[in-house]
């Protein structure tokens, strides 16, 4: 496994252009796939640097969690300089213009931040431990000050941070679902998401929370006219083979295909609602969303964390 991790996107068209399209990205690369354009009849003779500066509105929106917290079974992924060097390879390497970041340690981002430079803007907001009701926010060490949590960051800045209400245990870990507006990228508004898992209230380990809280996902982002949403979703697909939780996904949130009710997801192919594993454990339970047309879909393996790395490319202008 290198340590940056072996990205290979396929690209999904739509019908009557090209099917699927194997991208293996270097550890260094002088232009992006030259493939990864919206259609093959509109590239510039340029080649692919040319195919880039016709098209300044594709935005490449990653998601990633990052298992930045050694206390969280994170303790022999790597660094967090490691962490924050994917996400900065990323950038660099694979155009990316947005990141959603899950379990990533405030220090981790100021000096992520710090290497971007002042082009770019961030939200935070970190997790939170309730005690029947009691919350405080959920350090990246016991004892220390430093917070856990989620970030959304955009070349350009950002508008309208915000958080929304989720269903959340009264007693166990408290995940942010947060947007932001990227005002650059036609104002699209990327929202992060970290779903709770089966089991994380401690005193009631059977109550699941995923189906309240995608709903109301879907209810938030159903208000926006552009979205990207993606993040770690703790639940596999609704059409992986022997789900007995499928149930957890409401009906309109993941599309089954062209013309149908729903969300087009980074990975998916035609009606199948599910895609490759994005989890060290062999299973998908990673995801990015858009109501806006998905150019290509990149899933990169990497040595610091037990979660892959998802990059989708979306026509946003």
């Amino acid at each position: 496994m290198k340590p940056f991790g072996t990205l290979i996107g396929t690209l999904r068209r739509p019908a009557g252009a090209l099917g699927v399209l194997a991208l293996l990205l270097g550890a260094v690369i002088a232009a992006p796939p030259a493939g990864a354009v919206a259609s093959p009849a509109a590239a510039p003779t340029g080649g692919a640097a040319a195919a880039v500066a016709a098209e300044p509105k594709n935005l490449q929106v990653m998601s990633w969690n990052m298992c930045d917290i050694p206390r969280w079974n994170c303790a022999d992924t790597g660094t967090s300089a490691q962490k924050a060097g994917v996400v900065k390879h990323h950038i660099d390497n694979t155009w990316v213009h947005a990141v959603l970041l899950q379990e990533v340690c405030e220090n981790t981002l100021a000096t992520l931040m710090t290497e971007l430079g002042p082009g770019w803007g961030t939200a935070f907001h970190p997790y939170r431990w309730s005690q029947n009701g009691v919350k405080h926010d959920s350090p990246c060490v016991e004892g220390k000050p430093e917070r856990a949590g989620t970030a959304i960051i955009v070349k350009g800045g950002i508008q309208d941070a915000r958080t929304y209400p989720t269903t959340q245990p009264w007693t166990g870990l408290q995940a942010p679902f947060h947007c932001a507006t990227a005002p650059y990228w036609d104002n699209i508004r990327l929202c992060n998401v970290h779903a709770s898992w089966l089991g994380i209230n401690p005193d009631h380990p059977t109550w699941d929370y995923r189906d309240d809280q995608f709903a109301e996902i879907k209810a938030v982002v159903d208000q926006f006219p552009r979205t990207v949403f993606g993040g770690d979703f703790n639940a596999k697909s609704p059409d992986a083979p022997n789900n007995p939780h499928a149930w957890v996904w409401p009906q309109g949130l993941y599309s089954q295909g062209p013309g149908t009710e729903g969300y087009q997801e980074c990975d998916q192919t035609g009606t199948s609602r599910t895609g490759r594993p994005t989890h060290d454990s062999g299973v998908k339970i990673d995801y990015i969303f858009s109501s806006e047309t998905r150019r290509w879909c990149a899933v990169a393996d990497t040595a610091y964390s037990d979660h892959h790395v998802m990059i989708e490319s979306v026509a946003v202008g």
